[in-house]
C-alpha cells in the first residue's frame, strides 16, 4: 500500500494534513477542534457536547432537514462526537463528493444559527441522553469514578454536563463558547484515502476568511487522587472501577502503559479475566482500560459481582497487579500480550476512518506524522522490566475505588490493607 503523506499550513494558521492512499476508491475527512469537556467552565459544562449537536441544526444558508438531507445524498456517512479534549465533524464520501462535503461541513461550522427554539428543542434531547448514562450503572460507574479520580477537576467532569448546566445554557453561552475556541489555531482538517492534497488546499483556502479568530484552551494541571468513594444504590450487582493516574499520550511511557494493560486485562487472554471470570466465574464483565490524555492518563479496572464477591474479587486484582509491578511476566504472555498490540496497530492502518483519526491526533499531540512502524517498533523495544518500573511507579500512590451498589464504606475498610503500603 503506497501512502504519500502531506502537510500544509494555511495563512490563517489552520493546519491540513492528509494521506493519500494508491489505489483506495474512498476519502475520510475530519474537521478536529483541540477543545473538549476539559475546556469548559464549571457552570457550562457540556456545553462542547451541546454545540456538537446543535451545529447540525441549521446555518444561515441550510435548515436542519436540509442539512440531512444533503448528507444522504452525499452517499456515505457524516457525524460528530466530543471527547475530554477534542471535537470532531467527520464524513467518509466518494473523491468526486469532496467539495459538496466541504461545502456543507464549513457552513455547519462558519454558519450555526444557534435557533432559541431549537437550543430548547435539543436541551430535552441531551437531558434524556444524561439519563440514559444514569440509568445504566457500567456507564454511571466510569462517570463517578473519572470525577472522583480528577478530584473534581474539569476532566473529570462527564462530557455532556449534567441536568442543572444543561438546563441554564442558553445562546449566549453558546456564542462565546464557539467564538472563544472553534477557529484555525485550534483546528486540523485531515483526510486519508482517495485525496489529492493540493485539490484540498485550494478548496479550504477559498474559506480562510471566513474562520473565526481563537484562543488555545488553557489546560489545568490535574492532581489526582486515591482512596475510596461509595454510592450506595440498590442494585443486584455490586459495579466498581479500581484505578490510577499514568502518563499522558505525549510521554514515551505510554507504551509500557499500552503492554501493561494488555497483559493485566485488556483482552480474553489477560490475567484478570482468566482469572476472575474463566477460573473463578466471580464476574460476567471484567476488563482493564487505558485513557490517555495529553499531559496524564487513566487505567481502570472494572467488574461487577454479586457483594458477597466483591473483597475476593478486589484482592486478585491486588495480587495480579504486584505481580507485574515485581517483574512476574510468563514469557509466552509477554510475547502473546506483543503480538496483539501490534496485530491491532496493524489491522488498525486498513481503515481510513481510523487513520485520519490517528493522524489528526499525531498532528494535535507531537505536530508531526508518526509512521505505524515508528509505533510498533517502541512497542517491540519493551522489556519487562520497563513495565514492571512503569507499574510500580502508577501504583506506589493509594488507588482510586469507586463503587456503585448496595455496600457501605465501612464495609471497604480492607481496601488499604491490598493496596496501601
Amino acid at each position: 500500500m503506497l501512502v504519500k503523506f502531506h502537510k500544509s499550513i494555511l495563512a490563517n494558521g489552520l493546519r491540513v494534513v492528509t494521506e493519500e492512499i494508491e489505489g483506495f476508491p474512498t476519502l475520510s475527512l475530519g474537521f478536529w477542534f483541540n477543545v473538549g469537556s476539559r475546556d469548559e467552565d464549571q457552570e457550562v459544562a457540556g456545553i462542547t457536547h451541546f454545540i456538537e449537536h446543535m451545529l447540525f441544526k441549521g446555518t444561515k444558508n441550510r435548515g436542519a432537514l436540509e442539512i440531512a438531507k444533503e448528507m444522504d445524498r452525499l452517499g456515505g456517512y457524516a457525524n460528530a462526537f466530543t471527547s475530554k479534549e477534542q471535537t470532531c465533524f467527520y464524513a467518509k464520501v466518494l473523491p468526486e463528493d469532496l467539495p459538496r462535503l466541504l461545502d456543507l461541513l464549513t457552513d455547519l461550522l462558519l454558519n450555526p444559527l444557534f435557533g432559541e427554539e431549537d437550543i430548547e428543542r435539543e436541551k430535552q434531547v441531551v437531558l434524556q441522553e444524561i439519563k440514559m448514562v444514569e440509568d445504566s450503572p457500567e456507564e454511571l460507574v466510569h462517570e463517578l469514578f473519572s470525577a472522583f479520580l480528577w478530584n473534581s477537576s474539569p476532566l473529570g467532569r462527564p462530557i455532556l454536563g449534567t441536568w442543572e448546566t444543561v438546563s441554564r445554557l442558553n445562546r449566549a453561552h453558546l456564542l462565546a463558547h464557539f467564538e472563544r475556541f472553534y477557529g484555525p489555531p485550534n483546528l486540523v482538517v485531515a483526510a486519508v484515502g482517495k485525496v489529492k492534497h493540493e485539490e484540498l488546499l485550494e478548496i479550504l483556502e477559498k474559506y480562510g476568511p471566513s474562520f473565526r479568530k481563537a484562543k488555545p484552551p488553557l489546560r489545568q494541571v490535574l492532581r489526582p487522587q486515591g482512596g475510596v468513594k461509595v454510592y450506595r444504590r440498590s442494585l443486584e450487582q455490586v459495579h466498581f472501577v479500581l484505578g490510577v493516574s499514568t502518563p499522558g499520550a505525549r510521554d514515551e511511557a505510554r507504551y509500557a502503559a499500552l503492554l501493561f494493560n494488555t497483559l493485566l486485562g485488556g483482552n480474553m487472554s489477560s490475567r484478570l479475566f482468566q482469572e476472575v471470570r474463566e477460573k473463578r466465574g466471580l464476574a460476567y464483565a471484567v476488563y482493564s482500560f487505558l485513557s490517555l490524555y495529553e499531559d496524564r492518563g487513566c487505567l481502570g479496572i472494572y467488574a461487577a459481582v454479586e457483594k458477597k464477591n466483591l473483597k475476593e474479587t478486589l484482592k486478585i486484582m491486588a495480587d495480579e497487579i504486584k505481580a507485574l509491578m515485581e517483574g512476574e511476566f510468563r514469557p509466552d504472555e509477554l510475547t502473546a500480550a506483543l503480538d496483539h498490540l501490534k496485530s491491532a496497530i496493524l489491522l488498525s492502518s486498513d481503515s481510513p476512518d481510523h487513520r485520519m483519526s490517528r493522524l489528526a491526533r499525531n498532528e494535535l499531540l507531537f505536530s508531526r506524522y508518526i509512521p505505524y512502524e515508528e509505533s510498533i517498533n517502541a512497542i517491540k523495544a519493551l522489556t519487562p522490566a520497563q513495565v514492571a518500573s512503569m507499574a510500580r511507579e502508577i501504583f506506589t500512590p493509594l488507588p482510586a475505588l469507586v463503587v456503585l451498589g448496595p455496600v457501605t464504606e465501612d464495609e471497604l475498610l480492607f481496601f488499604d490493607e491490598l493496596f496501601g503500603d
